[in-house]
């Protein structure tokens, strides 16, 4: 099948990006330039993801599209974000009755954690997947919610609101890898689609069938939290390591002055 390219993004979501960055240059005045970099990057990254025809892609034609998605929307984005808010942001939710007790009860390590994977599986339920695909606002509302649900996974790790050892960190970023292990293996090991949407699209690549398809995407999807795993635990493990050095290192000349 030959597939023409159209860029024909949904006005609600270039309206919505352009507000988000409007509201951001409000806010960040002062901010260092690393750190709105970091978010002009993230906002980018979501243009990127659901502006483009990548966007199409995934709603018409191949799984492996709407996972690179997915991808994008739980991994960078979120930390990217999470790097170039204002602590302003964090000391005004802390601040009000209303967002205080949420932000501090969901940012707890094992709130966040399970917050997340639960939406990540409602999601991949067939029903509300097929759903999401034939209704732009559930679609909207899909991504939303995963982009919520990784700012609160990535919450423990980038912006810790309550004191989080770097060995817990480590376990949590494990934890993590195992509690979507068994959506990967339902999809990349049953050899059945569980997705009609896919099973009825015209081919894009000849050859490649939707039971291949829905096992690549499983498989991107996995390679990738692996990865960011892998490179998450190098950072934190490499932090630790350098602290406790720093500690010994203080504690030694303290002594040393005595």
């Amino acid at each position: 099948m030959k597939w023409e390219w159209h860029w024909h993004p949904d006005p609600g979501v270039i309206e919505g990006l352009v507000a988000l960055t409007v509201l951001y240059l409000w806010g960040s005045r002062g901010l260092v330039w690393w750190r709105k970099l970091c978010f002009h990057l993230g906002t980018f990254l979501v243009f990127l993801s659901v502006a483009t025809p990548l966007d199409e892609i995934s709603e018409q034609y191949l799984f492996t599209a709407h996972m690179f998605q997915h991808v994008i929307l739980i991994y960078p984005v979120p930390v990217l974000w999470l790097f170039g808010m204002p602590d302003g942001v964090f000391r005004s939710l802390l601040a009000m009755d209303w967002s205080a007790p949420l932000l501090r009860f969901f940012s707890k390590p094992v709130a966040a954690l399970l917050t997340f994977n639960l939406v990540f599986y409602v999601w991949h339920i067939p029903g509300l997947y097929e759903w999401a695909l034939r209704d732009g606002k559930i679609h909207f509302l899909e991504h939303a919610t995963f982009m919520g649900a990784a700012l609160l996974q990535w919450l423990p790790l980038v912006r810790p609101i309550h004191k989080f050892h770097p060995a817990g960190q480590l376990l949590y970023l494990v934890a993590g890898a195992i509690l979507q292990f068994p959506l990967f293996f339902l999809l990349a090991f049953m050899n059945r689609c569980y997705y009609p949407t896919y099973v009825q699209a015209p081919r894009l690549i000849d050859g490649f069938t939707a039971i291949m398809d829905q096992q690549t995407g499983a498989i991107l999807m996995k390679l990738s939290a692996m990865f960011v795993m892998f490179i998450s635990l190098v950072v934190i493990f490499g932090r630790w390591y350098y602290s406790e050095q720093s500690g010994h290192k203080r504690s030694g000349a303290a002594a040393a002055s005595q």
